[in-house]
């Protein structure tokens, strides 16, 4: 799948934070329908923290038609790794396909920089968490086999939440034609 398939995706622009914001606010209202209706409460992401993530290049955004954010990618380098703090899709835009194209836009981006694969940490029992992306590619990392890095990301990611229902799972980069 190309990213164009899923919208257009790119770098987000430093005039788009508070679009990203609002994107995690919607995204994280979907929350509501689970188990975990407090996780509709958690606060989205520091506007001073996903400017930092911008200038790094590890803030990405699908946009519609009118290149507005409708999808937003926030990560962060681990070891040789990069994480994936958060993947958030405006509910007007879930099931389009806009997580797997700010995915596959990324891993075209830092394939070539020597990063290896993408990893996160999410809900095992949530339709639109880990089994969402299992079906694209990701693959549950068992704690023995967590790496220190991981680890420490899992157990960080999970206060709050119930850690039985919290998993790490990691994708290798897949060697596509472009490399």
């Amino acid at each position: 799948m190309n990213a164009m398939q899923g919208g257009p995706c790119r770098l987000a622009r430093p005039d788009e934070i508070e679009n990203v914001r609002e994107v995690q606010r919607a995204a994280g209202r979907r929350f509501l329908e689970t188990p975990y209706v407090w996780a509709a409460e958690d606060p989205v992401d520091d506007a001073a923290e996903l400017s930092a993530s911008q200038d790094r290049w590890h803030l990405w955004v699908s946009v519609d038609g009118q290149d507005r954010p409708v999808g937003a990618g926030h990560l962060m380098l681990l070891g040789d790794s990069l994480h994936l703090r958060e993947l958030d899709v405006h509910p007007d835009f879930a099931g389009m396909r806009r997580g797997a194209a700010i995915l596959n836009a990324v891993e075209r981006f830092f394939a070539g920089r020597g990063i290896v694969q993408i990893s996160l940490t999410t809900f095992i029992d949530v339709p639109w968490n880990a089994p969402y992306y299992q079906r694209l590619g990701f693959g549950i990392v068992p704690e023995e086999e967590m790496g220190a890095a991981l680890r420490d990301a899992w157990l960080r990611e999970a206060t709050g939440f119930p850690i039985g229902k919290r998993v790490a799972m990691r994708r290798p980069f897949q060697k596509r034609g472009w490399e």
